[in-house]
């Protein structure tokens, strides 16, 4: 297009707004404006007028969208494209009164969004123009300027009066009316009248210029014709002037309609008594016909055979009472080649007993079309699995549920979750995850029936729903086939892999009539499957939503918690057995909860561990215990390590290794005097990547497994494994030396820690006894309440500064 485009969005929704407004701004397009009501749409207008509006149908104020380009109409010319993810007939119906220039389906994309304008622009100028020449035509026709003139052999009269459209002063005076005009023409004017008077009988008409006061040329046509005139006898001529000034602009002008009807990209098409009159070249081109194929026959796609005759009946009635229709229709070409149109007929008003005519202009919005059934696709179905996703999946419960309720029918709702799908991922990569997923989506949808509806979810989630059931031992049966099926081995990239899943059942109509609902119980019934063991299925309880809502209460004040800086660390020494000397340090986490007091790991760990919030945390805690380790390095503890309890969740994040760089650097901290421990049974699940343990102990740190001879199964990994130093379990030192069971334990640990070079630890040392019995087996370090609680940093300054002998 020639000119700037300026586009002014209404829209009630801020930030649909905004991002239209991002991706005209990105389009080339200047938005002058948004306005999410009618009266801030046309306060917009009133300062500075836009080239089109993009109008949603559902805006605030008084007035809908609908309402609000009815009145544009009335006041200004501005073409108006609707935004909608409406499509009822009743608000398309009052839509189309309002002659818009097109309709986005919600959600579209930017070459819609481009294309749509572009034509609709294109459409309007195109219309801008064939009117004005319309309306110049009609006009030129009504101020015809017509006056009489004679000439006799003796002397030339002249008289014309003033039309009645007019604005030319009536001329009376024909020696005036010469010397007007134009010098260029004043000869040939004079040959055509003395042609006249000479030639008896002789009729000529000639076209000449007339130069007005204003300096504007004007022009007439001279008629003329010679008689003899018998009383008295002599040669006479009569005749007619017109002023053909208005004519001629006319002429030009239906010249320019005419360029336009022929280079419009859109097909454009004359109708009489609604068959095929005549079309522009674009016509052709669209539909590949010919003019001898429908000439004098109706277009195949405007028939009632083609239509329909309800569609056909008010198509044409549309166009009789309102003068005009628009609208969509899937047609064909002459090839048979299946295509979308948008179809625009007008009426062209005739007088009683003329044919009947309408303009049908045709735009192919095929490539448009299927684009939107692409987004369409995007928009409903997963990419990944070609499963109905979350938005479909929700809209078919919705409509199964509404079905069970009329027909009192029972519907279940299955929540599926894959069992340690992310150690796929991480061990063999993400493309063997999905293919996984996908081949595990085929296998949940072999062990359902027709009726029922996989969708997924996201992730490793799937939910299936069940309806025209007539018991919970239906969906009992179903649940337990997706279990079945899933233990059988699949193979994965050459690698056959056993995959299990956990399932929640939520069943209308005892757990809920509301699918939002019924999703929300089956996800909590999910987890107490996963809790109780995996590869399980468990239904919905009520007990699980109060369980539940306690964990969502609690993770929301642990965001508070970080945020108002309400966690403080205590700090339990560790003990060396030669000389009962402080070596290091345990970082342990409390929380001073503005009304609980001060709280124990146990009300922050498990919640932190199943959110998000396990990693923030974490890295808190270890940011924390290095900023005091250098605090008390600066006190002159320069030997003081420290150890900090890392999760499973901080050693999966590959930034740890980064993190514990920059707070080295930071706080000018030997790395060795940094501990961090990790818990067996992570090791015992392979949770742990080894290749993750052996950077971070090139980074220098020190690495123990915590609770040591809980797991019973890592022994065999520990000579493979970067580790510096066990920690015995508490529950292996409590009964030590009066369960024999419990010091062999601890003897074995001692001793495999001294054939594998690794210091050991005691942990939860109580009693004078404990202490003689590891003393005895070599242990190296002693923990525990014996020698000190877990206490603020002040202390343990106190404690190094005045050893003390314990024993």
């Amino acid at each position: 297009m020639d000119r700037h485009i300026k586009i002014l969005i209404v829209e009630d929704e801020q930030i649909v707004a905004l991002d239209l407004k991002r991706r005209l701004t990105k389009l080339g397009y200047d938005v002058i404006g948004t306005a999410a009501s009618g009266d801030k749409a046309f306060a917009l207008i009133s300062q500075e007028l836009p080239s089109v509006v993009l109008m949603d149908i559902h805006i605030q104020g008084e007035m809908d969208g609908v309402e609000v380009a009815a009145k544009l109409q009335e006041k200004h010319s501005i073409p108006v494209i609707y935004l909608t993810a409406y499509s009822e007939e009743k608000t398309l119906s009052r839509a189309r009164a309002t002659m818009p220039y097109g309709y986005l389906l919600k959600p579209f994309s930017d070459r819609e969004l481009h294309v749509m304008i572009q034509v609709s622009m294109e459409r309007f100028e195109n219309d801008t123009k064939i009117a004005k020449s319309e309306e110049h035509f009609r006009l030129a026709l009504e101020a015809a300027r017509l006056g009489t003139w004679e000439a006799t052999e003796e002397k030339n009269e002249i008289f014309m009066s003033k039309s009645q459209n007019g604005n030319l002063e009536p001329i009376s005076d024909w020696k005036n009316f010469d010397l007007s005009i134009d010098k260029r023409d004043k000869h040939k004017v004079s040959d055509f009248i003395q042609k006249l008077r000479l030639n008896k009988g002789a009729a000529e008409e000639i076209e000449f210029r007339v130069n007005s006061d204003s300096g504007k040329d004007y022009w007439y046509k001279l008629y003329g014709k010679s008689f003899i005139n018998t009383n008295p006898y002599k040669n006479q001529v009569i005749g007619v002037l017109q002023e053909t000034t208005e004519i001629r602009h006319v002429q030009n002008r239906l010249a320019q309609a005419a360029t336009v009807f022929e280079c419009a990209t859109e097909g454009i098409i004359l109708l009489k008594n609604r068959k095929f009159h005549c079309a522009n070249k674009a016509f052709y081109a669209i539909t590949e016909f010919e003019e001898n194929d429908i000439l004098d026959k109706e277009l195949i796609f405007l028939t009632e055979s083609f239509l329909g005759q309800s569609a056909y009946n008010r198509l044409w009635r549309s166009v009789e009472e309102s003068g005009h229709w628009q609208g969509e229709i899937k047609t064909y070409k002459k090839n048979k080649e299946v295509m979308y149109v948008w179809i625009n007929i007008g009426r062209i008003p005739v007088k009683n007993g003329d044919v009947d005519q309408s303009v049908v202009m045709i735009s192919d919005i095929t490539t448009v079309r299927k684009t939107q059934e692409q987004l369409t696709r995007i928009a409903f179905y997963d990419c990944l699995t070609s499963l109905p996703n979350r938005l479909l999946v929700m809209d078919r419960l919705k409509f199964a549920l509404e079905k069970a309720k009329r027909e009192s029918l029972i519907l279940g709702v299955l929540f599926i979750d894959l069992d340690n799908f992310k150690r796929i991922n991480d061990t063999l990569g993400h493309k063997a995850g999905d293919s996984m997923l996908r081949l595990i989506s085929q296998k949940i949808q072999s062990e359902l029936r027709k009726s029922d509806t996989l969708g997924r979810l996201g992730g490793d989630e799937f939910i299936v729903i069940v309806s025209d059931v007539d018991s919970k031992d239906a969906l009992t049966r179903i649940a337990e086939k997706i279990l079945n099926c899933l233990s059988a081995p699949v193979i994965v990239e050459g690698m056959e892999i056993i995959p299990s899943c956990s399932i929640g059942i939520s069943v209308y109509p005892e757990h809920s009539d509301h699918h939002d609902a019924l999703v929300q119980m089956a996800d909590t019934a999910m987890y107490q499957a996963k809790s109780s063991g995996r590869n399980m299925y468990a239904y919905y309880h009520p007990c699980l939503t109060q369980r539940a809502s306690h964990f969502l209460m609690r993770e929301r004040e642990l965001y508070q918690a970080l945020e108002r800086n309400e966690f403080i660390l205590h700090y339990q020494p560790q003990f060396s057995s030669s000389g009962r000397k402080v070596t290091s340090v345990e970082a342990l986490i409390r929380w001073q909860h503005p009304d609980k007091g001060l709280l124990f790991p146990a009300e922050i760990i498990p919640v932190a561990e199943s959110s998000k919030l396990m990693v923030e945390i974490g890295n808190w805690v270890l940011a924390e215990a290095c900023r005091q380790l250098n605090v008390w390095r600066s006190e002159g503890l320069s030997d003081l390590g420290i150890a900090v309890n890392m999760s499973i969740r901080q050693f999966s994040d590959t930034r740890l290794t980064k993190l514990i760089d920059h707070l080295l650097h930071q706080y000018e901290l030997p790395a060795h005097l940094l501990e961090l421990e990790i818990t067996e049974s992570c090791l015992q699940d392979d949770l742990v990547d080894n290749a993750h343990l052996k950077e971070l102990e090139n980074s220098g740190v020190s690495i123990s497994i915590d609770d040591f001879g809980t797991g019973y199964s890592c022994m065999s990994s520990l000579k493979n494994l970067p580790i510096h130093k066990l920690k015995i379990d508490r529950s292996f030192i409590k009964d030590i030396p009066h369960d024999k069971n419990d010091c062999a334990i601890a003897a074995a640990i001692l001793a495999l820690g001294k054939e594998l070079n690794l210091k050991v630890v005691a942990e939860g040392i109580e009693f004078p006894e404990q202490v003689d019995y590891l003393d005895t087996h070599g242990c190296d370090e002693f923990q525990g309440f014996l020698f000190s609680k877990p206490v603020l940093p002040g202390r343990i300054t106190e404690l190094i500064k005045n050893q003390a002998n314990y024993h």
